[in-house]
């Protein structure tokens, strides 16, 4: 695993000796604003760990900004907002470039091999991008696994009802009802986790392959379900993130999330095959889930989206889904009005059938995925159209409905998820 470390970061890191807590930042270009997320982890180590051994380390993919500069400064001069000797123990901070395939999912496997050298207890990861990250999230990630044993912790926020369509339309509520665990963020960028689990994700021969080089999130948490790790949720509150040109435009963030997601179903179809029902994670903080905030996405264009993608997407979606559920899309497709309507169980029905004609490779897997988008927009076009009035409660109830919805589906996904092609 040294050879994933340059010399030179391998020199840091016997310098830093045994830790116990190593915090990662990787980065690219975010020189706007990875100082604050490096304050509040540096104010964390000060404050509700200084009595402990704690490293950041900043994986940096090539920036031309300056921000492995700002990572090495941050912080360290601000006395006024900072008391470093408030510490009791020696923190260390370590920046360096990292190789191999780009994407967030090399700069982890990274982290890992640091982590493991380092002989850690405690891991978690950042978001270089958030704007209001404070040093309680360092610890409310940190402390289960550092303290209470968890192997994984993952974040919840503080969400308007309608935010997040991806998280709330597709991701959660599949992950509920295929690996029985009601995550309620199961594609989030920030974590805490054992060193056991490190170990156990750098094993896996999969670090070169090329889904994990942007969906490593959402391989993250399911393999933490499909492994019977001890896992449980923190509530950080809400989360604001900057505009990155680093961040993709939907299309290739549909693709990458969904096709990692259900490439996970195919990894760990052992695990979930046979699952029955779903049960929610340790709580571990306590804290609002729901803003009252309303939103301010228009539905209109993803409706419009919607109906000419299955204008023009015919033929491939009749290869991929049965007569009856295509009728059903056509027959919503087809009006004009703008309160669009594509109802649970039509969408549970869609997606499934999408998984499970990925599972088969009835076609180029990347070409079924970016037939889904046009769908999903019809979905989050009609979830945006009814809930956009709603109390936060109400919505609350219908989240709810949905995910029950996929675990009543179940047994229909996996008889076609086992069936033959063409059966």
């Amino acid at each position: 695993m040294d050879s994933l470390l340059s010399d030179d970061l391998l020199r840091q890191l016997v310098a830093a000796g045994h830790v116990d807590i190593v915090v990662g930042v990787p980065t690219l270009n975010n020189a706007a604003t990875v100082g604050g997320v490096v304050r509040a982890v540096h104010l964390a180590f000060t404050g509700q760990f200084k009595r402990d051994r704690t490293v950041l380390i900043n994986f940096d993919a090539g920036s031309d900004d300056g921000t492995p500069d700002i990572v090495r400064r941050a912080s360290l001069v601000e006395s006024e907002t900072l008391v470093a000797p408030q510490s009791f123990r020696t923190i260390h901070r370590i920046s360096s470039p990292y190789h191999g395939l780009p994407g967030k999912g090399g700069a982890l496997r990274a982290l890992f091999a640091a982590a493991e050298l380092l002989d850690t207890k405690a891991v978690a990861l950042f978001d270089p991008d958030v704007t209001n990250m404070d040093a309680d999230w360092v610890a409310r990630l940190v402390r289960p696994v550092y303290h209470d044993g968890f192997d994984y912790v993952a974040p919840v926020f503080k969400r308007r009802p309608v935010e997040g369509p991806l998280v709330t339309q597709l991701a959660r509520p599949l992950v509920r009802a295929a690996y029985g665990h009601r995550m309620l963020e199961p594609l989030s960028s920030e974590f805490g986790c054992s060193m056991r689990f490190a170990s156990h994700c750098l094993a896996q021969d999969v670090w070169s392959s090329p889904f994990l080089s942007h969906g490593i999130d959402i391989w993250l948490a399911t393999t933490a379900l499909a492994g019977r790790f001890r896992c449980g949720e923190a509530v950080l509150g809400p989360r604001l993130q900057a505009p990155s040109a680093q961040r993709p435009a939907l299309p290739e963030l549909f693709r990458q999330v969904v096709g990692t997601l259900f490439t996970c179903l195919e990894m760990h179809q052992s695990y979930w095959l046979g699952r029955e029902g779903s049960q929610p994670l340790p709580r571990l903080t306590d804290g609002p889930l729901w803003s009252s905030e309303g939103t301010s996405l228009d539905p209109a264009p993803l409706a419009e989206s919607f109906r000419s993608g299955v204008r023009d997407l015919r033929p491939v979606l009749e290869r991929i889904l049965d007569a009856g559920t295509h009728a059903e899309v056509e027959r919503a497709a087809a009006v004009e009005e703008p309160a669009l309507a594509f109802a649970d169980e039509l969408w549970i029905e869609t997606l499934t059938q999408f998984a499970a004609a990925h599972h088969r490779e009835i076609m180029h897997r990347d070409h079924l995925i970016r037939a889904l988008v046009p769908l999903y927009l019809g979905r989050a076009a009609s979830f945006l159209s009814q809930n956009a009035a709603c109390e936060a409660a109400a919505v609350q109830e219908r989240l709810e409905a949905l995910g029950l919805g996929f675990e009543k589906g179940k047994p229909q996904f996996v008889r076609r998820w086992k069936a033959e092609e063409g059966s």
